[in-house]
């Protein structure tokens, strides 16, 4: 793949795991009277954008990605196999990409986090 290539990949697949992992209640209060610290508030965003019914379809997005991209560089193997083409294995590129897709995942899930983190303690700062 191209560079322009991933970065296109990348902005849609992105987008489309921040759609899924952001709730459509986009309230952003924690409970309790006491004064709300950054990392309570990262570790209560971080349970909220997990536990919602679109985050599911981020999961299985992310799971039926990884599994095109390893079946799509099996094919390529098998294709050369059967057409007697010499080339290396495809299998250490797949690793590749589905190492980097999902630690691009978790970046996105945890920029998230931190963002709804910092607008729920600001939140409380501004009462």
């Amino acid at each position: 793949m191209s560079f322009v290539e991933l970065v296109v990949f990348g902005i849609v697949w992105g987008g489309l795991m921040v759609y899924f992992l952001t709730p459509f209640n986009n309230k952003t209060n924690i409970e309790g009277n006491s004064k709300v610290t950054v990392s309570k508030a990262f570790k209560e965003s971080l349970t909220r954008l997990i536990l919602h019914k679109k985050a599911i379809l981020a999961l299985l997005l992310l799971i039926i990605t990884l599994n095109f991209i390893w079946s799509y560089f099996i094919s390529i193997d098998d294709y050369n196999n059967l057409h007697g083409v010499t080339s290396e294995s495809g299998k250490p590129q797949a690793i590749f990409y589905m190492i980097s897709l999902t630690l691009y995942s978790v970046t996105l899930y945890i920029l998230l986090a931190v963002r709804r983190a910092l607008k729920s303690s600001e939140n409380w700062v501004n009462r």
